[in-house]
């Protein structure tokens, strides 16, 4: 399938840059998985990202399910799993597809101020068809798993299909209305999922845009690139073929800075117990000074009140 690849203007491997992963949906992905010194972005623009050519092999597609021509991308931070049925978009074949991010971090409160949770990737459900060892937790990740759990206590079987759990055969028409049914209860978020956010999460705004490719002039320079690449690219032969099998990718940063978004308690315990004392000393005077005025005052009244009994009145002759 990906038939070119450069990072940073650096060739990349397709074979060990690449991890292959599979979607209930989509069969087959590859995650873009580099050396770790090459996990950082050195500049903006397109020269400094993640480069694609991509062969969407239209002539092996069936007619009932390959009712679209087009790559389905999903970016997420490296330690993040994909899901390109929830998150993902399409590129278009014929097309160069260029995607601007600008990375934005956010950290959120724990109860009793917020409802974020440091869950670990063990607690939730492993009902993923893929590993999630080296991975970080995530909603779609828990509700994805909560969903085939689900499935799987209902319906004996499971859309991805796991060591314990067999798959939903598309023969059998009781674990396809039963999948289906349970599909539709989630849409409708009536699964018992607890899938609160995570307490630290990075995520990228794109901006997205496309302009038509190859172009007439360099179009005999491709094919003579892509035809040592893959045999199966023989059938492109022209500009019509081309643009209906080939897909061009571009990833980079419009700037390397981020957005930060952190979550703070507007108003603590700390808070709370000083405008109590607050709001003692403003209406009742209760302070130190003044408690020991009215002890002051009380010992007055009574050294008074004992003076006035020890008085003798003598009467007048």
């Amino acid at each position: 399938m990906i038939l070119q690849c450069s990072n940073a203007g650096e060739e990349c491997n397709a074979g060990e840059d690449f991890e292959l992963l599979h979607d209930e949906r989509y069969g087959n992905c590859f995650m873009f998985k580099p050396e770790p010194h090459n996990l950082y972005a050195k500049g903006t623009g397109s020269s400094n990202g993640l480069t694609l050519t991509m062969f969407t092999e239209q002539s092996e597609y069936l007619s009932v399910y390959g009712q679209d021509s087009a790559a389905v991308v999903t970016i997420a931070p490296h330690n993040n799993l994909p899901f390109p049925t929830e998150s993902g978009f399409f590129a278009k074949p014929g097309t160069v597809t260029s995607v601007a991010l600008v990375e934005a971090r956010v950290d959120r409160q724990q109860p009793p101020y917020g409802n974020c949770t440091n869950k670990n990737i063990d607690d939730i459900h492993g009902m993923l068809l893929h590993s999630t060892a080296n991975h970080s937790y995530s909603v779609v990740m828990c509700e994805t798993a909560c969903l085939q759990h689900v499935m799987a206590d209902y319906c004996g079987c499971t859309d991805t299909g796991t060591e314990e759990t067999p798959h939903c055969r598309y023969l059998n028409r009781t674990e396809v209305m039963c999948s289906q049914l349970i599909r539709y209860l989630y849409q409708l978020d009536l699964l018992p999922c607890d899938c609160p956010p995570p307490c630290s999460e990075t995520r990228y705004t794109m901006t997205i845009s496309q302009s038509q490719w190859p172009s007439d002039v360099y179009l005999q320079n491709l094919l003579k690139v892509i035809k040592n690449k893959n045999p199966k690219t023989k059938i492109i032969n022209d500009m019509q073929s081309a643009r209906s099998n080939l897909v061009r990718l571009e990833v980079y940063f419009e700037t390397l800075n981020y957005q930060y978004t952190s979550e703070h308690p507007a108003y603590t315990w700390t808070d709370l117990l000083s405008d109590i004392g607050g709001t003692l000393g403003l209406y009742i005077g209760l302070s130190l000074m003044t408690v020991f005025e009215i002890i002051r005052f009380i010992m007055v009244i009574i050294k008074e009140v004992l003076n006035s009994k020890k008085k003798v009145v003598h009467p007048i002759v």
